[in-house]
Parts: structure tokens; C-alpha cells; sequence
């Protein structure tokens, strides 16, 4: 699969509709998932596994919308945003039913076409303010 096709598939399959079935053939087995490590989960598939279900889980009624996709060989990455109802925990804030969006870039880097590492950015709003930066952030809490 194209790089930019392994990250539209990872967002609007994965993300959006939940399809974790997907994962094992775009992912090594022993993957890091920058977030998913900050927070304590698992290593490996499992780990982006774990990272969407809790994603899934604490943004309901999920609409995802992939506004650009860059692609090398080797990365991709992809600037995107998601809106839905506060429904689960998530960043260290328990769930209040409101309104929550955010703004994300998610970097892939690929190795024999399938991620590798996992990072990215997030901007989210509960209404207020949470920035997620996984190269500066491995000590599990957001800003």
C-alpha cells in the first residue's frame, strides 16, 4: 500500500469506523505508538490498538476529517481534525457529554511500507485547551 494510502486508510478506516482488523497489515508487529507509550499501554500493534479504542471510546459520535496528507517512502504524515461529545475519559479529564474537538498531525515512519513509529500533535478542546506533543512528551500527561 502507498504511504498516503496506509494513512487514509489508518484514519478513515482505523479511526473513523473502528476497524482495528486492519492494523496487523499496516503496522510492524513491534511498533512504537508514541502516545500510547506515554500513557503507560501496551507495546507493539497492540499498543496502536489500545491508543484508538481509548480514542474511540472517549470521543463519541466521531466525525474525522482529513484535511492533508503528505507522503515520502519512508513517512507519512497527515494533518487532520475530529469533533464529537465527550464521552469517555481521556487526557486526564473524566467525561462531561460536551462538545470536544481537535486538531491532530499524525507522522508515520515506515519500514518495508507499514508504520514503524507513530507521533503526532494534538490540539483538542474540551472547551478548554490540551496540547499533545509526543517528540517532546514521554512522561505520560498532556500540557
Amino acid at each position: 500500500m502507498k504511504p498516503d494510502l496506509l494513512m487514509q486508510t489508518y484514519l478513515e478506516e482505523v479511526v473513523a469506523q473502528g476497524r482495528l482488523e486492519l492494523v496487523e497489515a499496516m503496522s510492524q508487529p513491534d511498533m512504537v505508538d508514541e502516545a500510547n507509550q506515554a500513557f503507560g499501554g501496551p507495546p507493539g500493534r497492540a499498543g496502536l490498538m489500545a491508543h484508538v479504542k481509548g480514542f474511540r471510546r472517549a470521543v463519541g459520535e466521531l466525525q474525522v476529517t482529513v484535511d492533508r496528507i503528505v507522503a515520502a517512502d519512508d513517512a507519512v504524515m497527515a494533518w487532520w481534525s475530529f469533533a464529537g461529545l465527550h464521552a469517555g475519559p481521556w487526557l486526564e479529564r473524566q467525561p462531561t457529554g460536551n462538545a470536544i474537538r481537535g486538531t491532530v498531525f499524525s507522522l508515520f515512519d515506515l519500514v518495508d511500507g507499514r508504520i514503524n513509529r507513530y507521533r503526532l500533535f494534538l490540539h483538542a478542546e474540551f472547551p478548554e485547551t490540551v496540547i499533545l506533543d509526543t517528540s517532546r512528551l514521554h512522561t505520560g500527561s498532556a500540557l
